[in-house]
This record gives C-alpha cells, structure tokens and sequence, in this order.
C-alpha cells in the first residue's frame, strides 16, 4: 500500500492533505486487489477519501474500504501523528475498526485508561531469518563489550530551555521510580499526585481530547529523560570506565558527549554477525518505553549473541533472567557482570543459546503476528454481532469492549471537509470533526 509522508519524507509527519492523496491510491489498491485486513507500523495506514455519501465529509480509508486496519506502535502515538493536529488525530483514534497494538505494556494501558478502544499489548519481537543456530565460537570473538544504536534525544543540548512548570511532572515521577520502579508516569501523574484531572467515562470527545493533549506534553520531559535513564548514563559510563574495550556503533554519541563511535553496520546479515562476535552485547532501551523490551533483545538473542541488559519490568516475561539473558541495575553491577561473562565462556554460550531457543520459539515477528490475527477475529466477531443487533435493535452503541478487554470506546471518526485543518498555516482550510481542532501543533515524544 503507498503511504503519506511528511515534507521530510517521514510518514510520522505526514499532513491531512498527504493523507488523503495515500487514500485514494490505498482505496484503487484495496478494490484491485481485496484483502483481509491492513496492517502498518506506527499509524502509517491511517488515511481519507471523500465520503461517497456526501462529499463534505471524509473519512478514514479503511473504514470505506470495510477493512480492520492494525497499527503496530514503536513511538508514542503523538509522535506517529504529529503532523496532523492532536484533536483530529484523537478523533480518528475512536474509530471501531482500527486496532493499536503497543509494545510498551504501560503504554498500551495509559490508552485504554483514556478511552481508546481496541488497544493491544503486542511485544517486540525478532524478523523471521535462517539464523545460524551452531554455539557462538569462543575463537571468533572480536569484541569484549559492544553496543549498536544511536543516542536519540536533544532535549539536554544546550541550546534548548525548558520551564520549570514544563519539567515538574516527569522529575516527580522519575523521583516516585526510584523507589517504586512499577510505577508509571501515569500513576505519579493522575493518580498519586492528581497533577490534572483524570479522564471521566462522562467526558465528551472534545474534553478527552484536551485532557489528553495536555498529559502527553506533560510527559515530554519524562520520555527524554528516560533517554538518559535507560540508555545514555550507561553508554557514557561504559565509555570512562573501559575506553576502547566498549566498542560503540550508532550515530550522534560524539556530538552529544564528546564520545568515540563508530558509523552503523552497513547490512542486516553484518549487524547479527556482529551479536555472535561480540562476547557480552548490551542493549539499552530508549525513552518511548516504561515497561516494554525493544527489539534489540529478541534480535541478539535470535543471532545467538549473549544479552546483557538493564532489568525492565517486561523481560522477565520474555526471557527466564540468569538462564537465558542476564540483567544489571547498578553501574557497579554492570562492570562486575561483564568482568563476569568476559571470563566464563562456557557459561556465556549456554545462555546465549538458551536465549535463541526461546526467542526462535516464541518471539519471532511470526508468532506475534498470530497475537494480530486473534486481535482481528475478536473484533471481526464483535463488528458481526453488533450488526446484527441493529437488524432488530435499530441504531444500537458501538461495541464499547476492545481486544485488551477494557470498556472503552467510541464512534466511528468521521472528517467534516468544511473546515479540516493541519499543522500548516497555508494548507486548505479543511478540518476534522469542525469545532474540535485548535491551532496548537500535537506534541513530540523527544
């Protein structure tokens, strides 16, 4: 299916006016040639053609279209639509027909708990490869430590200031973390410390909306900051500490801290040799997870590569801790581990293959793509019985209960063509459910 995209070519940042070009070409697509159902990464198939019905109105192309459509979300939803206004977004998110799968359990929760329906908690998980499943040979390491990924956040550059206001709601809840890491954001946000008043089951389309916006601005610091707390504290620690022993690939650490690395590995085949080359591979999450395990660890431990990490509430999940991967939460820690699997060979391949056994099992995209398909037969048997309930009951609600099972839910969106409006000023002067939509631009996670 074509997609929209932004002026800088990332479909995150894709106008109404991109998408509703996309929309024309999916819909000649979808009727060449039928499908089942849409599935996309990160909102990306989220798109408008003209209602046939009257021609002020658009509306979304899967529901025209009659498909489900699922999005798989690695970024926060603001970030996946900021180039569209948060309310029209907000609105499109109510939409029966669209399931919202998200990686990061924390996540998917704080969306349901303000009333998106239909969303899922799907894991990361490794590509489907032929990899090479022989014990790693101790004879073929090249590298003691090793990280590969880029430092993502230029919310601490210098030439960015915050206020004070801007900074309160994340420092509390980083503070509130220390001591209880199962909290989340939310948790310190609504209901510890009542910062803005929660979501209400009364609350109209337009006052969620509000409600929601302001939260994830709110958030902004907290999702940078996790950048620092999860991945970077580490990597310039790692860097002091064992010099050109921690060998670093990934883009931006020397502009943002002075610190030597490498240019990405050119190829995929070139990226999982490098797992089974290295004997300890550290992964580090980014700031858009508070729970979740990124895909990193599924793709080291598919490569049969040793994984060393930081706990996360989600791994153990995954993985059993000790026998399969291995995890850290002290600098002091870290630095004994490694010294640790650096002189236990044979112990470090028992768990790294292990870990392949496990992921190649149970956590190749493959397997998560059987959680999707489950996710869509729920929702196709719930959209039957709702239609057939009309054929006797008239215009009964929407289902109001999503595949994760919380009671949440909404109308179909629709789009009103009078006065749809976008992030840019010159664009036509359409809008999204008129009324709804102010000129604020929807916030972003970094």
């Amino acid at each position: 299916m074509p997609l929209a995209r932004g002026d800088d070519g990332n479909p995150h940042s894709a106008r109404i006016e991109a998408r509703m070009q996309s929309g024309a070409e999916m819909a000649r697509v979808e009727r060449a040639t039928p499908t089942d159902f849409w599935l996309d990464n990160g909102g990306a198939g989220l798109a408008f053609v003209v209602n046939p019905d009257d021609a002020d109105e658009i509306q979304p192309v899967h529901e025209a279209a009659g498909r489900i459509l699922v999005s798989h979300y690695i970024d926060p939803l603001v970030t996946c639509f900021q180039g569209m206004h948060w309310h029209s977004a907000w609105q499109c998110l109510q939409s029966r027909t669209w399931v919202k799968a998200v990686w990061d359990r924390a996540q998917a929760i704080e969306l349901e708990r303000f009333g998106v329906p239909h969303v899922i908690h799907l894991p990361m998980a490794a590509p489907i490869a032929d990899y090479d499943t022989r014990p790693v040979d101790v004879n073929a390491i090249e590298n003691e430590v090793s990280f590969v990924g880029a430092q993502n956040t230029s919310y601490f550059h210098a030439d960015h200031v915050a206020s004070t206001e801007a900074l309160l709601p994340g420092t509390l809840a980083h503070a509130v973390h220390a001591d209880l890491p199962e909290i989340t954001f939310y948790d310190v946000y609504h209901d510890m410390y009542a910062l803005a008043e929660p979501p209400a089951e009364s609350d109209d389309l337009v006052t969620r909306a509000g409600k929601t916006e302001r939260y994830f601005v709110a958030k902004l610091f907290y999702h940078a900051s996790l950048c620092l707390r999860n991945r970077d504290r580490w990597i310039v620690f790692l860097k002091r500490r064992l010099g050109e022993r921690f060998r670093l690939i990934g883009q931006r650490w020397d502009v943002a801290y002075g610190l030597d690395c490498e240019p990405p590995l050119p190829t995929h085949e070139a990226y999982l040799a490098h797992f089974r080359r290295t004997a300890v591979n550290l992964n580090f999450i980014n700031g858009n997870a508070e729970t979740g395990v990124n895909m990193r660890a599924f793709e080291i431990t598919a490569a049969g590569g040793f994984l060393l990490c930081p706990y996360q509430p989600e791994l153990e999940e995954c993985f059993e801790i000790g026998a399969e991967c291995d995890v850290f939460r002290t600098e002091e820690e870290l630095l004994q581990k490694i010294e640790f699997y650096i002189e236990h060979p044979r112990r470090r391949i028992d768990v790294a293959l292990a870990g392949q056994r496990r992921t190649l099992s149970q956590h190749l995209y493959s397997h998560r793509l059987e959680t999707v398909l489950r996710a869509v037969g729920r929702l196709e048997e719930r959209l039957r019985s709702h239609s057939d309930g009309q054929k006797t009951a008239g215009d009964a609600a929407a289902p109001r209960e999503s595949v994760a099972g919380a009671a949440v839910g909404g109308p179909a969106a629709r789009a009103d063509r009078a006065g749809m409006s976008d992030r840019s000023a010159a664009a036509p002067a359409e809008r999204i459910a008129a009324g709804l939509i102010d000129n604020a631009p929807a916030p972003s996670a970094t």
